[in-house]
């Protein structure tokens, strides 16, 4: 028994290294693709910001980026936008009827069988023969695809469709639809999960084809909703909340992998604030919302619910508890790791805002609330390798990425929890200005404000982490996506229908009030159940429609 135990876990190590060798051969040819400005951006008129306290830069001006139709970027692979490190994501959506009620739990396993059976189905033809109510499959992905899609019945999940996709010289199994794993009773939640890309369009292709997907296959009396929290259910309840969760792989080495960690970690209020997408429950907000000369400040109402309620599956607000900055992923870092989260093992210790060691050799990020919009997903993808492409270059230049500590991370975690980027930045006494320069004087200058104008809201810490991250987001060829201007419209500006901060948590309080204000049901679950198969057939769509405006430190 002890030789075949050896033998499992030599087994399963060996594994792990041809996954990770598979990552790191995957990397290879994208490290050497530098992006420029594309051609076609061009400035539009200067846009007034300066009585405005929210606002930081100087000389905001409107940039107007080339817009391709999404079917023309698909079939051009050859210019397709190169990430700096593969990159999957797990979207969790509500499966719920008319009401906004869940289906019984026992229906659901068999007609949940048969939707994944349909999936099978359409997957395969989709690939083999083509379907006119699908975008057509690139060749570049077509021969990823190195099986047929097929069933398997996993005991947490179900029965699941599995892609078997390839990565580098290696290849791995996706279940790719299925119910979710982590949710044991009451309901499903259907989890769609795209394969590892190497492309942002690679990406943007798999996630909106999946929600396609989802559509063409459930029963006409239910429904998928893009939102992290259910807005019509009564109350929350213990698990069912939804989430975007990102795998990041192809690490060079533990060392990239483990600053990348801390970077991201550094970084967890700034992700949350741009990310909160739960402001309903039981068909109305926590509070009145407040409209300001069109500005949604809502002070009172809580932005992530999902975040606030969900303790058990995510990290929580206690500073002695947080995951903490580790310097290597060492057994002694790993003992450290589970000691502070006050965990008994890693299995145990995984249902963390950001957890470094997974089995595929990847940072998973779980914070995310579950988007309205695949755009603001790839948005959010593309800023999340940003900063894992940060952390390595300053390794290149022997530089630790700096640690803000628990406790600062932690204030403002809950801040941005509750209020979103309309929350206070608050800064922990221990935190030294001085020993974050000693690292990167420039982390220091845009994470804190410089001493005379220091950072005083969440909107304001978001706008310097991108003033932080611009050479980055200039050289991968991020900062003109189309993927990445309604995250940078969150911000800076411009929407078309209210003033910035704004993210799809202000979205859902604006489409609520306006129904309340014209005299209607201010119910905004069909609503959502619309927008979400809007949003999801051109990936390029997204609910912050407007001229992006971007100032003078964003664009030189």
């Amino acid at each position: 028994m002890a030789k075949d135990k050896k033998k499992k876990e030599k087994k399963k190590k060996e594994k792990k290294k041809e996954q990770s060798d598979a990552f790191s051969q995957l990397i290879t040819k994208t490290k050497k693709a530098k992006a420029t400005t594309p051609t076609g951006v061009s400035l539009g008129q200067s846009v007034d910001r300066s009585g405005d306290k929210l606002f930081l830069g100087t000389d905001y001006r409107e940039v107007f980026i080339p817009e391709r139709p999404w079917a023309d970027m698909l079939v051009d692979v050859e210019h397709w936008t190169p990430l700096p490190y593969t990159h999957g994501i797990e979207m969790e959506l509500i499966i719920a009827d008319d009401n906004g009620d869940y289906p019984p739990g026992e229906e659901m396993v068999y007609r949940m069988k048969e939707i994944v059976k349909d999936a099978i189905k359409i997957m395969d033809e989709m690939l083999y023969e083509g379907r006119t109510d699908f975008p057509p499959v690139p060749d570049y992905i077509r021969q990823k695809v190195l099986a047929r899609p097929w069933g398997r019945d996993d005991l947490e999940k179900g029965y699941a469709m599995d892609i078997r996709y390839a990565l580098g010289n290696s290849s791995v199994d996706i279940d790719t639809f299925a119910r979710d794993g982590n949710v044991t009773a009451i309901t499903y939640i259907l989890e769609l999960v795209t394969p590892p890309c190497v492309y942002v369009e690679e990406l943007a292709y798999w996630a909106s084809t999946l929600f396609l997907l989802a559509k063409a296959t459930l029963p006409k009396d239910l429904h998928i909703i893009a939102s992290a929290i259910n807005p019509a259910t009564r109350e929350y309840m213990r698990g069912v909340s939804q989430a975007d969760h990102s795998h990041i792989g192809s690490f060079e080495s533990d060392l990239e992998r483990v600053q990348s960690y801390c970077m991201i970690r550094n970084f967890i209020p700034h992700i949350i604030a741009l990310t909160c997408n739960s402001p309903i429950i039981n068909n109305q907000p926590t509070d009145v919302v407040k409209i300001i000369n069109k500005r949604i400040t809502a002070p009172n109402c809580v932005r992530s619910l999902r975040l606030k309620s969900n303790t058990t599956m995510l990290s929580n607000n206690d500073p002695n508890h947080f995951i903490p900055y580790l310097i290597d992923l060492s057994e002694n870092s790993i003992n450290f790791l589970l000691n502070t989260v006050q965990k008994a093992s890693l299995e145990d210790a995984r249902f963390q805002d950001i957890f470094p060691v997974t089995d595929w050799g990847t940072i998973e990020i779980r914070i995310s609330d579950a988007q309205i919009s695949i755009c603001r997903r790839i948005g959010i993808a593309l800023l999340i390798e940003a900063l894992c492409y940060k952390a390595k270059k300053l390794l290149q230049k022997g530089v630790w990425v700096p640690d803000v500590g628990s406790e600062t991370i932690t204030m403002n975690r809950q801040g941005a929890i509750e209020r979103g980027l309309i929350s206070l930045f608050r800064v922990a006494p221990n935190l030294s200005r001085d020993k974050l320069a000693q690292y990167d004087p420039s982390f220091a200058e845009q994470y804190l404000g410089p001493e005379n104008q220091p950072v005083r809201y969440m909107t304001q810490a978001v706008q310097r982490m991108f003033i932080y991250l611009k050479d980055e987001l200039k050289e991968l060829g991020f900062l003109y996506s189309p993927f990445m201007k309604p995250i940078l419209q969150s911000v800076f500006g411009s929407v078309s229908y209210a003033e910035p901060p704004i993210t799809e948590a202000e979205y859902q309080l604006s489409l609520y009030q306006y129904k309340l204000d014209n005299g209607e049901n201010p119910s905004i679950l069909y609503d959502l159940i619309y927008f979400t198969i809007q949003y999801c057939q051109d990936p390029l769509n997204n609910p912050l429609t407007g001229v992006l405006t971007l100032p003078k430190e964003m664009r030189e």
